[in-house]
């Protein structure tokens, strides 16, 4: 006989006895009981946690019977035929909030958006529901919202109940049926029609409060991110929060706030781009000084220079400095963490292929690189190799014909 599920009998139970049917032993433990209060994970919502027997349950599964497998933290006795158990009510009625706010909220957006509900999903910090087709705009958004508001401060009866199939199809369900015999419908009364295997509070007052929380589009569909019950109430509280320290911070209201951040931004990147051209400045004296001190060969400055600098990317925007002008071959290192790296460059005008000497660099040496003709860059083994990779460089440069007109 398939487990008797209680918790279709009475959702707001919480203690319960039964017998024991099977135990189950393997890398962990578990029971199959002749009914349960513990609702196994299915339909979009997760399992129910709680004790039996004094043992912690950590998963509850149904199999292709009907069984429902309850999986423990560790073994039961083996003298209990009979066990006890308890559920974690807070786990339960939270469930229970955000799956009837499921409901609600699919049927506000098919009812006035024609938008069905193709996906739903409910975790310890998210619950979403996914619609077909792009985000609808605010407008439509707040549209939903008021419906399913209204139907909350209605305090609509929600009920469910087992009919046969043909029954079920004669009513207006959002979505078939998957299976072949009697049916679970859960009604919103006169709202909405689905089957369902959860569990849900007693009437849409329960809900008490549900938000959207943010959209996302997923390719040709829209992930409907929203809270409902408890945790809109804690959301709700999360974000006065949070308003309250930024009009602190900003010295405003919160009306307005949106209009101090938005002059925050801007000072923020009038600020970012006056540094932007600091640094490029620096680096640009930086490069000046590095050619004038600079050996010179054959009508070439040959730079040979390790950064002491934290950000590896200064190596690339000094080298992109130190190769603008003509003349000039550069040849980095930087040694600021985790393995040595290098890079090496020549103005336009040098005739130097850097491909060939990156071949015969790593020919000598085994370092990784690539790069082009007028640049290449790569990793070395150590700091030591490191300079052996820049010698040898350095003595390509030394051996160029002489290109001073």
């Amino acid at each position: 006989m398939p487990t008797r599920k209680l918790y279709w009998q009475d959702p707001y139970r919480t203690t319960f006895t039964a017998r024991v049917v099977q135990r189950l032993d393997g890398q962990r433990p578990g029971v199959i009981l002749n009914r349960t209060l513990f609702y196994a994970t299915g339909g979009g919502q997760p399992h129910d946690t709680g004790l039996l027997g004094g043992v912690r349950v950590l998963d509850v599964t149904g199999d292709d019977d009907g069984d429902i497998i309850h999986w423990l933290a560790a073994p039961l006795p083996e003298d209990a035929d009979e066990v006890s158990g308890e559920i974690d009510w807070a786990r339960r009625y939270d469930h229970m909030q955000q799956h009837s706010g499921q409901h609600l909220l699919s049927a506000a957006f098919q009812d006035i958006l024609y938008r069905p509900t193709i996906g739903f999903h409910l975790s310890a910090n998210t619950v979403t529901i996914d619609l077909p087709g792009p985000p609808p705009d605010d407008e439509a958004v707040n549209r939903v919202l008021d419906f399913v508001q209204a139907a909350i401060a209605r305090a609509l009866p929600i009920t469910a109940r087992e009919i046969p199939l043909a029954e079920a199809l004669r009513l207006p369900l959002r979505k078939p049926p998957s299976v072949d015999g009697p049916v679970r419908v859960v009604e919103i009364q006169g709202l909405d029609w689905s089957a369902c295997g959860g569990t849900h509070v007693r009437n849409t007052s329960e809900i008490e409060h549900l938000v959207i929380t943010r959209m996302e589009r997923r390719g040709d569909q829209t992930r409907v991110y929203f809270l409902a019950g408890a945790r809109a109430y804690d959301d709700h509280l999360q974000r006065l929060r949070v308003t309250r320290e930024l009009g602190a911070l900003l010295t405003t209201g919160v009306d307005d706030l949106p209009a101090a951040i938005g002059r925050l931004q801007e000072q923020v990147q009038q600020s970012q781009k006056g540094l932007r051209q600091a640094q490029e400045q620096l680096i640009r004296a930086e490069a000046k000084r590095l050619i004038a001190e600079a050996p010179h060969s054959a009508g070439v400055d040959i730079v040979l220079h390790i950064l002491e600098a934290e950000n590896a990317k200064e190596m690339s925007r000094l080298l992109q400095a130190l190769i603008a002008p003509p003349n000039v071959v550069a040849l980095l290192g930087w040694t600021g963490g985790g393995r040595p790296r290098w890079a090496a460059g020549r103005s336009s005008n040098v005739p130097l292929d850097m491909l060939e000497s990156l071949a015969e660099v790593k020919e000598a040496f085994g370092v990784q690189g690539g790069g082009s003709v007028d640049m290449i860059q790569g990793v070395a083994a150590d700091e030591e190799t490191l300079h052996k990779v820049l010698h040898l460089l350095q003595a390509f440069a030394f051996d160029l014909p002489d290109i001073e007109q």
